[in-house]
């Protein structure tokens, strides 16, 4: 019985031992199990994740094409906090929930007096209530003509905004609005996008030239096809075109000859953007020339370390002829010269005024009727005024003169050469700086054309039958027309030469139907040192004529010209039969012409015989420069001025509603 029971403890002793093996190896099949599994699914997600980044950059495409369409987008990306608390404290939030309240208290009474938002939100000052710029832009977007300019004018002088404000309106306003807001008196330059940045992957010089090769051939002026040919003969890409035979512009050149004068390679973009001036004065042209990349060519150009300033100026003379053509506006608006237009207009040099002033003139259709063809420059009023012209000052130079420097304060000494520069430092602008603060209610316009005295430094010898004085003075009448000279009142003010134009320009409009206005209203004339009766200037060219060559406007000066005094006998005529008024002013002293030194114009020929005369201690150059603002020039001018185009007073005609 003991060893029966023995047996049965031994042996369940043995069953539970090896139960107990059995479930140690388990648990360590389990556990290697466990790290297997474990490894493999490391090792897979692991292998995944390394295959899916291998895929994603073997997927990634890189291209340039991208980069210059984001570049174009002009989207800007501002981080602010969404909560006016976290600006700066209890301060600003409760300004902030203050001017909104207000703003909903302005938008129920509009909505109980029918009557729209923007004419019953009339903030008293936007520097105390610090309104958001879109509720002042849609004033300015919206509503009559007269409303929207003086919306404009309000949004011109906020100077407090932060950068993202002035960033959100330069984005979100229409061409015109930038326009007519670019015209504004000291705006600040953040409204305006800059200039998009462009990827420029070929030469400045080699785009202008393939510019011109891609501009038609058939019916240009000979001088613009002599350029071309010239500036073309030795481009790459005339080279690309052909091969077997040389490339000639108009065929005047035969095949396997090339020009005579080689072309520098620091003249190819000067003579590239003159032909291309001559090009933005064809009106059919000008949108071709936009769609070759001109715009973003001449912001390329004066972005450009050491362009000379006549180099640039030429290139704002591009833009203000292709401003001329309304469809085009909004594409120059997207180019970003509206930007370069104000930072010229705003940068104190006269020239860089008058050329960015005629620019957005011409794009401004709703505050200007008139346009401004080249060689008719504003001087004032170049930005939006609310005074109501009267009457029209315009000033015509002399010859080697120019439309600024022949009208700046006196020079101590004065000298002139033959090869002397249109373009040069100019002290000052007088017409510009005085007429503007004595008489603001008149236009002043200053035109310009080209002189020379001798024929030696003519570019194109096609080009001198367009020098005679029939020529010019037909020529600037029809541009002043265009600019709406004729239909106030004029003054005209002229040196040397432009006095004989503005004769000629008389007595073509007495015969001309079109262009009898300017003569009707033409108030009064002032001649400084004009050769009534010819000049002394031009016996001394004939004389040596076989070296100097003299030009075509030096010929027609000769003393006791029939030409001469058939123009001034009908000038005369003009004078007495309309009332005009003459004030004339003679030099006495002689001018300094290089080597030689004589008086240019007489006493007998600077005294046409009509109205005033008066003679002045000084050269010739010099005549039409006073010393200051108190001088006798300027002071009678200004009379001239004051007295020929004052407003016609009403005569009142009794009655309780006469003031």
């Amino acid at each position: 019985m003991r060893t029966g029971a023995m047996f049965c403890c031994c042996s369940f002793r043995k069953i539970c031992t090896q139960e107990q093996i059995r479930t140690g190896n388990q648990k360590k099949r389990s556990r290697k199990c466990i790290a297997v599994a474990g490894a493999l699914l490391t090792g897979g997600c692991l292998y995944v994740t390394y295959e899916a980044l291998s895929l994603r950059i073997g997927l990634t495409v890189h291209t340039n094409a991208v980069d210059s369409e984001k570049l174009k987008s002009y989207v800007y990306v501002y981080r602010e906090p969404a909560l006016p608390l976290a600006r700066s404290g209890l301060t600003d939030l409760l300004k902030w929930h203050l001017q909104r309240l207000a703003h909903r208290l302005h938008e129920a009474s509009a909505w109980l007096l029918q009557r729209p938002v923007e004419e019953v939100l009339v903030p008293t000052s936007h520097r105390e209530l610090n309104l958001s710029p879109w509720i002042l832009l849609k004033r300015c977007m919206s509503g009559e003509a007269t409303q929207r300019q003086k919306a404009i004018l309000e949004l011109s002088a906020i100077h407090n905004w932060d950068a993202a404000q002035y960033r959100s309106v330069a984005q979100a306003c229409d061409p015109a609005t930038t326009i007519i807001l670019a015209r504004c008196k000291d705006v600040d330059r953040r409204f305006f996008l800059p200039p998009p940045r462009q990827q420029r992957d070929t030469r400045l010089d080699e785009s202008l030239q393939a510019v011109l090769l891609n501009l038609p051939t058939g019916d240009v002026d000979p001088c613009v096809s002599r350029l071309t040919s010239l500036v073309l003969s030795d481009s790459s890409q005339t080279r690309t075109r052909s091969e077997a035979a040389h490339w000639t512009f108009v065929g005047e050149i035969l095949p396997g000859q090339r020009p005579s004068t080689p072309v520098s390679e620091d003249q190819v973009e000067s003579i590239c953007v003159k032909v291309i001036l001559q090009h933005s004065k064809l009106p059919r042209r000008c949108e071709q020339l936009v769609h070759l990349g001109v715009l973003d060519l001449l912001l390329r150009l004066i972005e450009q370390d050491g362009v000379g300033p006549q180099l640039q100026h030429n290139a704002l003379r591009v833009v203000g002829n292709l401003a001329m053509q309304p469809h085009l506006h909004s594409t120059i608006v997207q180019s970003g010269w509206v930007r370069v237009l104000v930072e010229r207009l705003q940068s104190g040099r006269v020239i860089d005024e008058a050329l960015a002033a005629r620019a957005l003139a011409n794009m401004d259709r709703e505050t200007v009727r008139e346009h401004y063809p080249d060689g008719v420059y504003l001087l004032h009023p170049q930005q939006i005024t609310t005074l109501n012209t009267t009457g029209d000052v315009l000033f015509v130079h002399g010859l080697l003169g120019a439309a600024f420097k022949t009208w700046r304060l006196r020079d101590p000494e004065a000298s002139v050469h033959l090869s002397g520069g249109k373009y040069r430092d100019v002290s000052q602008c007088w017409p510009k700086s005085w007429l503007g603060e004595d008489c603001p209610e008149n236009r002043v316009l200053s035109v310009e054309y080209d002189t020379r005295l001798s024929d030696w430094f003519l570019e194109c010898p096609a080009d001198s039958c367009k020098r005679s004085l029939a020529y010019r003075s037909r020529e600037m009448l029809a541009k002043l027309q265009v600019a709406g000279v004729g239909e106030k009142p004029i003054v005209w003010v002229t040196h040397s030469l432009g006095g004989l134009m503005v004769k000629q320009m008389l007595v073509d409009a007495a015969s001309n139907p079109a262009a009898c206005d300017v003569l009707a209203n033409t108030r009064a004339v002032v001649f400084f040192g004009v050769p009534h009766s010819g000049s002394r200037l031009a016996e001394l060219s004939l004389a040596v004529r076989f070296v100097l060559f003299p030009s075509a406007e030096i010929a027609e000066l000769r003393r006791d010209s029939a030409m001469l005094q058939e123009l001034h006998k009908r000038f005369t005529e003009l004078v007495r039969r309309h009332g005009i008024k003459v004030l004339s002013f003679g030099e006495t002293q002689p001018t300094t012409l290089g080597m030689l030194r004589t008086l240019i114009v007489s006493t007998e020929s600077a005294d046409p015989g009509v109205g005033e005369f008066e003679t002045v201690p000084v050269d010739h150059l010099n005549v039409c420069k006073p010393e200051g603002r108190h001088s006798p020039i300027y002071q009678r001018t200004l009379e001239l001025i004051c007295t020929s185009l004052a407003p016609q007073q009403a005569t009142p005609s009794g009655g309780p509603d006469q003031l």
